[in-house]
């Protein structure tokens, strides 16, 4: 583990790749591994797609993902006036798995629960038979392999996905040929099969393993992190109607926009408050050293070592009161910045707070999942009460560097009469 304060001289080192540390832990030649064959491979298109179509498609995808939230939220969370307890993670795992196929898949499919089902377990599945595949000497795990629960489970999931995608993305590939036999472009695509289709540019990828991949690296951290926001709105209750007050303002006069989002000031810090004090990982920059490293103080990285960088989330040289929340933390940041770089923003990556990740391997869809995360938020802090259940305080628990909530957490929860005329009707 490197010191948090080498981050900078780190972030940017091509002689670092997280490539290389992925493979190591995850197992890309195998069948139900092919996500990360996909991420790993040298022309994987997932960057690309993420860090460019996904980013710059923002202000085109927020409708549909209005839409689906509005609906969405209805199904899971329901219309009972009467306050009454809810597995919270469960219900915003199924939340978030429905807002990301939307814009990853489309509809119909981001409802087509078989899909759900492959979004909301693969991961999981991934992280446990990749734990137990490195438990087993190198010389076993090719038999081992065949008999484990968790990779039958992986293959499976691989096949139900390729019968599920791979439909649509023939429709898809023959819409666009269409259109071009025909002397016309394409139509504006608003979600990643057709982003992928564009730039592969003509080559034969695999369509499914690259949904899979956008799955695995959005819908658990996106649900963790919305999880966590609820939780942190149940423990600090004076934050629910300053958050409120603006959402009415700013939806009521600029409507649902990328802009307006980034204009929600007090949420983006109340995100950014909850994401330092739970964060998922209390190390960031997973890398190996492709290349012999010399640091600043004269140590030296060997080359072929895996490195992370240690956090300073709780460091009381960075933050003052580091142990207390304060939901409005970086408001002050903002004024500060205001029309600057936004360095004090829920996404900005820096040493000191590296949700996100930090330098060239920052999260690529740090944007779409902060829009996904503010939408979400707005229709639950408007249409429903939350708060802690006597007796329940939700635990947390601990492995190597990550955290994790309780699965199995409860809140109680309530529908209330929403505001109308600022976008959240339904």
């Amino acid at each position: 583990m490197v010191p948090n304060r080498f981050a900078n001289e780190l972030r940017n080192r091509t002689e670092l790749s997280f490539n290389q540390a992925l493979a190591k832990d995850f197992f890309p030649s195998y069948p139900g591994f092919e996500p990360f064959k996909f991420i790993t491979s040298d022309d994987s298109p997932i960057q690309q797609t993420a860090r460019v179509r996904l980013t710059q498609s923002l202000n085109l995808v927020t409708p549909a993902l209005v839409e689906e939230t509005t609906a969405a939220v209805h199904d899971v969370f329901g219309e009972d006036l009467e306050w009454h307890a809810t597995l919270l993670k469960q219900d915003i795992l199924h939340l978030v798995a429905r807002l990301t196929s939307r814009v990853f898949l489309g509809k119909p499919l981001c409802r087509n629960e078989q899909w759900l089902d492959i979004a909301k377990n693969y991961t999981v599945d991934c992280v446990v038979a990749a734990q137990k595949m490195r438990a087993i000497p190198a010389l076993f795990r090719p038999v081992y392999y065949w008999f484990t629960t968790e990779c039958t489970r992986l293959r499976t999931h691989v096949r139900k996905a390729r019968e599920l995608i791979a439909p649509e993305v023939e429709l898809r590939k023959q819409r666009a040929q269409q259109a071009l036999a025909a002397g016309n472009k394409p139509p504006q695509t608003e979600d990643a099969i057709g982003w992928m289709y564009e730039v592969a540019h003509g080559r034969d990828i695999d369509y499914v393993a690259g949904q899979l991949s956008l799955t695995i690296v959005a819908v658990h951290t996106t649900t963790v992190a919305l999880t966590h926001a609820i939780v942190d709105l149940c423990k600090n209750p004076e934050a629910i109607v300053p958050l409120r007050e603006e959402v009415v303002t700013v939806l009521s006069k600029h409507g649902w926009t990328k802009g307006s989002l980034q204009k929600l000031r007090l949420m983006d810090s109340f995100l950014k408050e909850s994401q330092r004090c739970n964060p998922h990982e209390s190390t960031s920059m997973h890398s190996v050293a492709q290349r012999a490293i010399t640091l600043s103080d004269g140590s030296c990285i060997p080359a072929g070592a895996r490195i992370v960088v240690a956090g300073a989330y709780q460091d009381p040289s960075v933050y003052e009161n580091p142990e207390s929340f304060e939901p409005f933390r970086f408001v002050d940041d903002a004024d500060a910045e205001a029309g600057g770089t936004n360095s004090w923003g829920y996404v900005a990556t820096n040493a000191k707070h590296m949700g996100f990740g930090f330098g060239v391997h920052a999260c690529p869809g740090r944007f779409f999942a902060a829009n996904e995360i503010k939408v979400a938020l707005c229709h639950l802090l408007m249409k429903y009460d939350f708060e802690m259940i006597e007796g329940e305080e939700p635990k947390t628990f601990s492995f190597e560097t990550s955290r994790f909530l309780d699965p199995l957490c409860r809140v109680s929860i309530r529908r209330i009469e929403e505001v109308t005329g600022i976008g959240l009707d339904g």
